[in-house]
């Protein structure tokens, strides 16, 4: 059977994950105990997962005219024989210049169906990819208070993160707390902030980096324990 298809569990080794304190500087670690998951990284399933998010994010927009909508005249440019020339029918034949277009773009929905149950398979393969992996830490609290583009960068330097950064907020901040941070980072090229309820495959895969608050990694940590003995 194919690694693609074959449904028995594994159960990982659990990972220690850097903390730093607010202010960026180092603060310890935590453990991270993975559930058991089968068919894991489902690098198929990932790649499906991201096109799916990729096509919804296409606005689908682009369009061109075919020859029943040129506006112009429907009047045979020359009668059919005696004139030397290939017969023509109308000016917004296809082949003629301002004529219509064949097969050109329509507006279209790109999105395509992905049954729930993998698209959160899927994101949280992704997930586990970051934590395992080495490229995920944990922010002990983020101001929230106000919003602060220079603050949030001074902690992303001191926690010496390169290149893109994915900020992943709990559930136990405020709409307006999470407002906050956004627009904290609003300004920070190469910087995105999403809660964990919604964290998808694409924004997880893109960023080099991820960064949990406390309660984030403690929301993850228990959807873990959850699928203890359950599918995955």
């Amino acid at each position: 059977m194919s690694d693609v298809t074959t449904k028995e569990k594994q159960t990982l080794d659990p990972v220690s994950v850097p903390m730093h304190k607010a202010d960026g500087s180092q603060g310890g670690s935590r453990d991270f105990a993975p559930g058991p998951i089968a068919n894991y990284p489902n690098y198929a399933l990932l790649k499906e997962a991201v096109r799916r998010q990729q096509g919804r994010l296409r606005r689908g927009t682009a369009s061109t005219k075919t020859r029943g909508e040129i506006k112009g005249s429907t009047r045979k440019p020359w009668r059919q024989k005696g004139t030397g020339r290939a017969r023509a029918g109308t000016r917004k034949s296809p082949i003629w210049r301002g004529g219509g277009t064949v097969f050109g773009p329509r507006p279209r929905d790109y999105d395509y169906g992905l049954p729930k149950k993998q698209r959160r398979l899927a994101i949280r393969h992704a997930t586990l990819s970051k934590l395992l992996d080495g490229e995920t830490a944990i922010l002990e609290s983020i101001a929230t208070d106000k919003p602060s583009a220079s603050g949030l960068r001074q902690v992303l330097d001191r926690m010496q993160l390169s290149g893109t950064c994915l900020i992943g907020l709990g559930s136990e901040l405020s709409v307006e707390q999470r407002r906050n941070v956004a627009l904290s980072a609003s300004n920070l090229p190469g910087v995105e902030v999403l809660p964990v309820s919604d964290f998808n495959t694409l924004a997880l895969l893109k960023a080099r980096n991820l960064v949990l608050t406390a309660g984030a990694f403690d929301e993850i940590q228990a959807r873990e324990k959850a699928v203890e003995g359950g599918a995955s």
